[in-house]
């Protein structure tokens, strides 16, 4: 239901639906599909309960993936080709419809009042120092920076005048409370409902971020961007640097270290703090290069 929420007030949307788990509430949700009579139907999961689905509706024309035997549930089902961007790989299911497959960038809708409560979040109007929002935790220990990374980087951004506010992951607040505990003068958000993390990203001058919803929830309100990728294909799961001030950094050694399931990640530590600021002072600096010209 959280990631549903991220389509409100988008405004090619015009109705959606939660998927809640268990036989009786997955008959009832395919119930109200098939009430719709939909023409057609894409599947970007193409898990074993989205490919029945996607049966469920009754649409004459359902695009999927090629997967075992759920293949055989969709009228078109699709081969991905390994290396391209996911971006890409979704719009390969639309071209089918004779839709553009030219990639364009992601975007997020806020309400006045969810932005007003992001700039309340993140003191707008207490001063002109550039706001930056870090954030370092991540579903996957191996995304993450190590906190003595992030600890130096947060402190010298404090140092040279950067207001720093730290978003709480709700299901992993240990590194933001380690770097609020080691940084007094950075500011931890409290743990928010998703909306209000949008509004706060939105009021921010910059995002650093490592992989996961964050750093593409970043790039869609359109904030200068950096994100921190160790073992994740950042040409796959990044593909925005084209888009704006969106740059991703990435170790050049990215993996060398990782042999088989179970080896220690080291990509993330090989991003070092140095590193981390002069491509974060590069962004602002072409952010604020982009806004004068939009200004002339």
């Amino acid at each position: 239901a959280s990631a549903l929420s991220l389509l409100e007030h988008h405004p090619d949307v015009d109705r959606r639906w939660t998927h809640v788990r268990g036989i009786v509430p997955g008959l009832r949700l395919a119930s109200k599909l098939r009430a719709q009579e939909f023409d057609v139907v894409i599947d970007l999961f193409c898990n074993p309960r989205s490919a029945l689905l996607a049966r469920a509706t009754g649409a004459g024309v359902r695009i999927g993936e090629a997967r075992r035997g759920r293949r055989h549930l969709y009228t078109h089902a699709r081969r991905l080709l390994p290396g391209r961007s996911a971006l890409h790989q979704h719009l390969d299911a639309a071209a089918l419809l004779g839709v553009d497959e030219t990639p364009q960038p992601p975007r997020l809708f806020l309400s006045p009042e969810e932005r007003a409560r992001g700039r309340v979040l993140l003191r707008d109007g207490a001063h002109a120092n550039p706001r930056v929002v870090v954030h370092t935790a991540a579903t996957q220990p191996e995304k993450e920076w190590p906190s003595e990374h992030a600890v130096a980087c947060v402190e010298r951004l404090v140092d040279t005048g950067h207001r720093v506010f730290l978003t709480t992951a709700p299901h992993r607040p240990q590194p933001a409370h380690e770097v609020a505990r080691r940084v007094p003068a950075a500011t931890r958000l409290p743990e928010l409902g998703l909306r209000d993390v949008l509004g706060a990203l939105a009021a921010a001058d910059a995002v650093v971020s490592v992989d996961g919803a964050l750093v593409h929830c970043s790039v869609a309100l359109g904030r200068p961007t950096l994100a921190l990728f160790g073992p994740t294909d950042a040409e796959v799961w990044f593909p925005y640097a084209a888009f704006g001030p969106y740059r991703v950094l990435r170790a050049a050694n990215a993996c060398a270290a990782c042999q088989g399931e179970g080896a220690p990640h080291t990509c993330m530590t090989a991003l070092d703090v140095d590193a981390v600021l002069s491509s974060l002072r590069a962004l602002l600096e072409a952010s604020a290069a982009q806004r004068g010209t939009a200004s002339r």
